[in-house]
């Protein structure tokens, strides 16, 4: 994998011989120099059944809403179950310039190259591990044994595609200079809009309780 990532996804590759899977392997980093790996059916499904949620929300207020407040407190919940399953769907690994960021539901941690001493499977449970020179482990349990493995083996994909990106990062100058490993809260603009959406409902529903 001295090519690079999308070189490699070209050569050293896992699956069938077939034209689209070939494509598949070929990532090529975006604009900003990122590489993302997400189980792209897993966010389809899950953001079209936020949607339905949401909608579900709407239908209850809109066409169910009697004295008590109950639709606003079903609506409440509908909006609720609906960010977080917008927020499962946000769970990704993205190879930045010098950096693996692994997003989870609610935070997501960023880990330097210069950070990274080893990937291997973790032996009780078998999941990919990151380990760092601090002796931080990052777990990467949630992209072993998904339905595109038996497609193209995506999670030997991505413990390939972070490996390849460490070595690539750390024959550039100063890569060893930043080590410390960060965890930060995941933002998301419909995740909290929804949020906020049943919070709001949630008041409704509950004054409207208070009023009967």
């Amino acid at each position: 994998m001295t090519s690079g990532l999308w070189g490699a996804g070209l050569d050293d590759w896992y699956g069938p011989a077939t034209p689209v899977v070939r494509r598949l392997r070929a990532y090529r980093p975006d604009r900003r120099g990122r590489i993302t790996f997400a189980r792209w059916l897993r966010v389809v499904l899950l953001r079209c059944f936020a949607a339905c949620l949401a909608g579900l929300a709407v239908f209850a207020v809109v066409l169910h809403n009697e004295p008590g407040g109950e639709a606003w407190l079903v609506c409440a919940l509908a909006l609720a179950h609906a960010s977080l399953m917008w927020r499962c769907s946000l769970i990704r690994i993205v190879l930045r310039p010098g950096e693996i960021v692994r997003f989870g539901v609610w935070r997501h941690v960023v880990v330097p190259v210069g950070a990274v001493e080893r990937l291997h499977r973790e032996s009780f449970r078998g999941g990919l591990v990151l380990e760092t020179t601090g002796g931080i482990e990052v777990d990467f349990a949630l992209f072993d044994g998904s339905l595109w493995d038996f497609v193209y083996d995506f999670s030997r994909v991505c413990a390939d595609a972070m490996r390849a990106h460490t070595r690539s990062a750390d024959t550039a100058r100063g890569s060893r200079t930043a080590t410390a490993v960060s965890r930060r809260f995941t933002w998301s603009i419909p995740a909290e809009l929804l949020t906020a959406c049943a919070v709001a409902s949630l008041i409704a529903g509950v004054a409207g309780a208070v009023r009967t």
